[in-house]
């Protein structure tokens, strides 16, 4: 039998990868488990594990091939199999679809009215090029309209000499930065996050007096007592699906790290096992990984719960959104000096550090979110409590 290889998904936003590389070429042995291909999406890049031994029996998308997830883009068996026809991969290379304007110039599309099956990327596209999707014909089999499709229609048009739409004269001059793949990935996620998940923000200080005096990374520290919080508190480690909530058997601790081309989060995986210490290691290494572009896809999934902080560039405190299917986010601000009551009476001034627990209603109420913003406080101001073994 033959095994097929698939466009894998690399997270819950996205829709189609691109191979970027084949690390074997047809008729060469390959063994299960070892990296056959390299594919990519608008954020990471991932090896594609061979799924069988045997031989490489074909390529069906080659390097630079658009794919929707899912898709075949390749098959092992055993040598001399037969196999399906290379048209399975279902969009073509970019060069090929640059090729192609001329033949669909002279074949006009005709009009289609109602119900248009695009991606968001095609769909945002669509909108940058003025072309209207009701006029673009899905070249794959599944009917979806896909970026190639819009490209090749607005190449189409402009070679009949029809632009999309004239553009009105503006009254003043403006300058249009196109978005970037993964500046439009994070605006797709965010919106949907914002539109479908009923977000819900609590607000709380921690004293961390005690925390600095010990010399531990306010960061890792944040990130150790977080995911101590999450183990007494697990309705908010995990994901919520259709069948409901899915909960983490550990707590795999996303981390937002800001870079030059828009945010990404890092997976720190069974964050409760480690101390502050190897919190502190682990997370330099993802962000420098990140910010290098050296993060792969592999570290960027399978997160349960997201820390994120603007406390370094002096924002007090941010409600952030949740990274659906997630059920909850911590938002860190900066430390301010702020004035307590001491004990006995009088004021003494205190180190605070502003946290904002964002959660979705629908998977927990506002007493469980309290209690574990409370819990988390509460690891915050007694350090001592930080390195106790889960």
């Amino acid at each position: 039998m033959t095994w097929k290889i698939g466009m894998p998904n690399l997270g819950h936003t996205m829709e189609e990868g691109t191979v970027a590389e084949w690390l074997r070429k047809v008729g060469d042995p390959v063994k299960k488990g070892e990296p056959i291909a390299v594919v990519e999406s608008d954020k990471a890049t991932f090896e594609v594990e061979c799924p069988a031994d045997g031989v490489l029996l074909a390529i069906h998308a080659d390097a630079g091939t658009v794919v929707l997830v899912g898709r075949v883009i390749g098959e092992v068996g055993a040598p001399g199999e037969v196999v399906q026809s290379a048209a399975a991969a279902p969009a073509q290379p970019a060069a090929a679809a640059a090729a192609a304007p001329a033949a669909t110039a002279a074949s006009p599309t005709p009009a289609r009215r109602g119900r248009v099956v695009i991606s968001p990327a095609a769909r945002a596209l669509a909108e940058e090029l003025k072309v209207d999707p009701q006029d673009i014909t899905p070249t794959g089999d599944d009917g979806m309209i896909t970026r190639d499709d819009v490209r090749d229609h607005a190449k189409a048009m402009a070679a009949r000499g029809k632009p999309a739409e004239a553009p009105s004269a503006p009254r003043t001059k403006v300058r249009i930065k196109p978005l970037s793949a993964m500046r439009r990935a994070i605006a797709q996620a965010t919106e949907h996050s914002w539109q479908t998940v009923p977000h819900v923000p609590l607000h709380s200080r921690a004293d961390v007096d005690a925390l600095l005096q010990r010399g531990l990374n306010l960061t890792a520290a944040v990130a150790r007592a977080t995911a101590l919080a999450l183990t007494a508190h697990p309705s908010f480690n995990g994901r919520l699906i259709e069948q409901g909530f899915e909960q983490a058997g550990s707590v795999n601790l996303a981390v937002a790290v800001s870079t030059d081309d828009g945010l990404v989060t890092a997976v720190v995986p069974q964050a409760e096992t480690l101390s502050v210490a190897q919190l502190q290691t682990h997370i330099k290494d993802l962000a420098d990984s990140a910010r290098a572009g050296r993060l792969d896809g592999q570290r960027m999934l399978g997160g349960t719960f997201t820390l994120s902080s603007l406390g370094r560039w002096g924002v007090d405190a941010f409600v952030p959104i949740i990274a659906a299917p997630q059920v909850a986010i911590l938002g860190v601000g900066r430390v301010n000096r702020a004035a307590r009551e001491a004990q006995g009476g009088g004021v003494r001034f205190a180190s605070e550090l502003g946290l904002t627990l964002v959660f979705d209603h629908r998977a927990n109420d506002g007493v469980q979110a309290a209690q574990l913003l409370a819990s988390l406080v509460d690891f915050l101001e007694h350090p001592d409590r930080l390195e106790v073994s889960k």
